[in-house]
């Protein structure tokens, strides 16, 4: 689509004025018309032939507004217009307006309907009330024809236009939309590892406080050790948490600090942090070589997420973690006995699904297309089992997109109902 001119804006924007300078336009032909020679006949300007004239011109002032009657007037000047003088006039340059008017406003049976009368009405006149045959008087039908054509392409260019403005239009609002989305998911993921990195490490200095706290008197030295513990849960959370407003602060090239994807390699050092929070965890590390990366860091954060929890939720408890990787998955479980109630530095469990832990569990491995049932189990305790699909879980870089299987559904998100129902009062 090219710029419009100059003129074809000032005339969007003053139509009114631009029908008054065709009017005038027409009428000063139509005025210096009849003086001169129609053949051997010398055609007079009588007053009659002047209203006619002015009548024809002055009524495409309102040819916007009525058009219908705009081309009725005009018609009937036209006829007579010829039957007076009778020969042709450029009189009928005002009809052809008046046509144009119509064809470009109307619907396609009014316009249909219009051109054929006024065709037929100026052919029957001229050819009865002017010198020549039906054939000597086609010019009038050619020309009102003509104007019906050039409306009609203009129609259909304005369409076209109108068409190309609203894809473009959708185009970007589909682009708008998308960079949302993008916006959207990128906040969720940065939120999830928020979370992840920052949150056990938030409850192992809790605990490690409250054991402070109750060894305080009795024992100095153990509340030492424990208060040691939180310093050093203080300084990684501080250095994890540069880390990432680092990224989220990054503008242009510049390089920043980064640390390697955790993967099942680093689950020893994960689980230490736990057990020196008074954890006791009966573990083995899983056989299986090398996984895909996003599968790696899907169940390392599920082992995070579920330590966490037993923390949070139940102080000396012993833990059961077994990894099984079958053919085309991994098997990961998690269980715990359900600690022992009569710790004295026990946590206090918050209210039912007032976290996001298990939700950020289910979306992980919702996006990897695999499956987690989390819940509570019949003697007390809890169990989570996840199970990661290793077939196509290497087909690109993104945790969020690679490893989707293709029937996984990414828009999935469990809502606090089903959070509720199934965490046995987990987060």
């Amino acid at each position: 689509m090219g710029v419009p001119p100059r003129w074809y804006a000032g005339y969007k924007l003053h139509p009114v004025v631009c029908d008054c300078a065709l009017a005038l336009v027409l009428l000063a032909i139509n005025l210096a018309q009849p003086g001169a020679n129609h053949g051997q006949r010398q055609i007079d300007l009588t007053f009659g032939r002047v209203v006619i004239i002015v009548i024809a011109c002055a009524v495409l002032v309102l040819r916007r507004r009525a058009p219908l009657v705009v081309l009725a007037v005009t018609t009937a000047a036209a006829v007579a217009y010829a039957v007076t003088t009778e020969v042709k006039s450029a009189i009928a340059l005002t009809l052809a307006c008046a046509i144009y008017t119509v064809v470009m406003q109307k619907d396609r049976q009014t316009r249909s309907i219009a051109v054929v009368a006024t065709v037929v009405i100026m052919v029957g006149t001229t050819t009865l009330f002017t010198d020549g045959g039906v054939l000597e008087n086609l010019p009038v039908a050619v020309l009102v024809l003509f104007a019906s054509a050039l409306a009609e392409a203009v129609r259909y260019r304005r369409a076209y236009q109108e068409e190309l403005e609203d894809r473009v239009r959708r185009a970007e609002q589909s682009r708008e939309e998308e960079a949302e989305r993008r916006v959207i998911d990128e906040r969720l993921r940065i939120a999830h590892e928020l979370h992840d990195v920052i949150a056990h490490h938030i409850a192992l200095m809790n605990v490690q406080a409250g054991v402070a706290s109750h060894l305080l008197r009795d024992q100095p030295a153990e509340a030492d050790r424990a208060l040691a513990l939180v310093r050093e849960g203080g300084r990684t959370v501080l250095r994890e948490l540069t880390v990432l407003l680092g990224v989220l602060r990054r503008s242009g090239d510049g390089t920043l600090p980064t640390a390697p994807t955790p993967t099942l390699r680093e689950i020893g050092a994960l689980i230490d942090s736990f057990t020196a929070a008074g954890l006791v965890v009966d573990w083995q590390p899983p056989a299986s070589g090398p996984l895909p990366d996003v599968i790696e860091l899907t169940a390392y954060r599920i082992l995070q997420e579920s330590l966490t929890n037993v923390v949070k939720h139940a102080s000396g408890a012993v833990v059961r973690i077994r990894f099984e990787q079958q053919r085309g998955s991994l098997t990961i479980e998690i269980t715990d006995d359900g600690g022992h109630p009569g710790t004295p530095y026990r946590t206090a469990a918050p209210p039912v699904g007032a976290g996001h832990g298990l939700l950020g569990m289910r979306e992980r491995v919702a996006a990897v297309g695999g499956d987690l049932t989390v819940g509570p189990l019949p003697h007390g305790g809890f169990r989570v089992h996840a199970v990661l699909p290793l077939e196509t879980g290497d087909t690109g870089d993104d945790p969020g997109v690679a490893g989707r299987r293709p029937d996984a559904d990414p828009q999935r998100l469990p809502g606090a109902g089903e959070l509720s129902a199934g965490s046995g009062g987990r987060c």
